[in-house]
C-alpha cells in the first residue's frame, strides 16, 4: 500500500511538473520581429561556427523560410559554407543554377515553368529565386539530392535530349519525351494520380535506354527514375514506411557522391541544407526512419564538429499546397495543432513579435518535466522557428 502511494505521489507530482512547465520553455525563448535582429544572430551565430551542416527544415509553401534560409547563408558564409542543398534531384539543381547565366533569371523560369508546369518542386516562385541569387550571384553551389518529381520527367528528358552526344541515345528519348508531355496533359485534364508517365517506366525502357547511355550523369538519371518510380509506388500502395525508407536512403546516397565530390577541394565541406521539417530531424522521424540529417549528424561528429537542426514552421497565416492534381486549392490556412505542441503554439500566439525562437537543446535537461509532444521534438531539432501570420509563396 505505502508503495502505491508513493508511486502515485511521483506521477501526480511529475503531472504537476508537466502542467506548470510552460515557464520552462518560455525561459528558453525569445521573439523578435525580423530575424536579422541583434538578438537572433548573437543566438544562432556561435552555433553556426561549430558546426559543419545546417539542416533548415521547412514548412513549404510560406514566403518566410526562404527569407531565414537567404538570413542563415549570409550568417553562415564567413565560416566557410557556400553550398545550399535542395529537396529536389540533381537535375532540376542545375536547371535552377542555369537561370542564372541568363539576364533575367525569374523570367527564364517562369517561361520553363510555362513549357514544363509542376517540374520542379517547391520553387516555382519569385520569393524563392532571391534566395537562390544571394546563394548563386556569391559563388555559391546548389546540390540536388532528392528523388525526381513524379510530374518531371519531361523536363530531365528534355536536359537528356539537349546535352547528350549519342545519336542513338537521343532517338530514343525523343518519343519517350512527347509520350511523357502527353500523361502531363491527361494528369491536368483528369486530376489522375496515376496518369503521369513516371508508371509507364517499365524495367524494358529502363534498360534499353541504359544500353545506349554513354554518359555517367545519364545513367545517373535512368537510375533516378527507377528509383523514384518505386518511391511513388510504395506511396500509392499505402507502404508509408517503404516509401520513406527507400527516399531516405536515396538522399543519402545521393549526398555522398556530392560530399565525396567536394572532399577533392576541402577535407570537410559544410552544407546549408533546405529541406522539409522531417528530413532535418536528428535520430528517428515521425515516418519511423532515420533521415538524411540523422546522416549529417553521425557525419560532423566523426569530423570533431556539430550539427544544427532547426525547424522553421507558420503556426498561422497561409501557405502554398499547389500540385497538378488541385491547383485550384494553391493556397490553404496553417493548421499547426497537427504538427506542434500546443505548449510551443500557445506561447508563440501571445508574442506581439511575427519569430518566437525556441531554444530546445537548452530544454533536455529539463526532459521529464514536460509533455510526451515536446519531449519527443526537443531531441530532433536544436532550434525551433515559429512564424505568426505566414505568407503563402506566389506560383509563377
Amino acid at each position: 500500500m505505502k508503495y502505491f502511494i508513493s508511486r502515485l505521489f511521483i506521477y501526480l507530482s511529475v503531472v504537476s511538473i508537466q502542467a506548470q512547465n510552460s515557464e520552462g520553455i518560455e525561459k528558453h525563448s525569445f521573439s523578435v520581429s525580423n530575424l536579422s535582429d541583434v538578438a537572433f544572430k548573437d543566438f544562432i551565430q556561435p552555433q553556426i561556427q561549430e558546426s559543419q551542416f545546417i539542416f533548415f527544415g521547412e514548412q513549404h509553401g510560406i514566403i518566410e523560410v526562404g527569407q531565414a534560409t537567404h538570413v542563415l547563408y549570409d550568417m553562415a558564409r564567413p565560416f566557410g559554407y557556400h553550398t545550399l542543398c535542395i529537396e529536389t534531384d540533381a537535375i532540376a539543381a542545375k536547371t535552377i543554377t542555369s537561370f542564372f547565366d541568363t539576364e533575367d533569371a525569374v523570367k527564364t523560369a517562369q517561361q520553363l515553368n510555362i513549357k514544363y508546369p509542376f517540374s520542379i518542386p517547391f520553387y516555382a516562385n519569385e520569393e524563392d529565386f532571391k534566395m537562390f541569387e544571394n546563394v548563386l550571384r556569391s559563388g555559391g553551389t546548389l546540390w540536388g539530392i532528392d528523388q525526381t518529381l513524379m510530374t518531371q520527367f519531361r523536363l530531365n528528358f528534355d536536359y537528356m535530349i539537349t546535352h547528350t552526344k549519342s545519336e542513338a541515345f537521343k532517338s530514343k528519348l525523343i518519343p519517350l519525351k512527347e509520350k511523357a508531355m502527353t500523361a502531363f496533359e491527361k494528369t491536368i485534364a483528369e486530376k489522375d494520380f496515376m496518369a503521369p508517365y513516371i508508371f509507364k517506366y517499365d524495367t524494358q525502357t529502363h534498360q534499353d535506354l541504359i544500353a545506349v547511355a554513354t554518359m555517367a550523369e545519364e545513367k545517373e538519371v535512368l537510375e533516378n527514375f527507377k528509383n523514384t518510380k518505386e518511391i511513388y509506388e510504395y506511396n500509392f500502395r499505402g507502404q508509408y514506411y517503404l516509401n520513406n525508407e527507400v527516399r531516405a536512403r536515396l538522399m543519402k546516397r545521393n549526398f555522398m557522391k556530392y560530399y565525396k565530390e567536394a572532399q577533392k577541394v576541402e577535407p570537410t565541406p559544410k552544407v546549408l541544407f533546405k529541406l522539409g521539417g522531417n528530413h532535418a530531424a536528428r535520430g528517428l522521424t515521425r515516418t519511423k526512419v532515420y533521415d538524411i540529417a540523422n546522416l549529417g549528424s553521425e557525419l560532423a561528429i566523426t569530423n570533431g564538429m556539430e550539427s544544427l537542426h532547426i525547424l522553421c514552421m507558420g503556426i498561422s497565416g497561409t501557405q502554398n499546397v499547389a500540385n497538378p492534381f488541385e491547383p485550384e486549392k494553391a493556397v490553404q490556412p496553417i493548421d499547426a495543432s497537427k504538427t506542434l505542441p500546443k505548449e510551443f503554439i500557445d506561447l508563440a500566439i501571445t508574442t506581439a513579435h511575427k519569430y518566437q525562437i525556441i531554444n530546445t537543446k537548452a530544454l533536455r535537461p529539463e526532459a521529464r518535466t514536460f509533455s510526451e509532444e515536446v519531449r519527443d521534438i526537443i531531441f530532433k531539432y536544436d532550434v525551433i522557428i515559429l512564424v505568426k501570420d505566414a505568407k503563402a509563396l506566389t506560383s509563377f
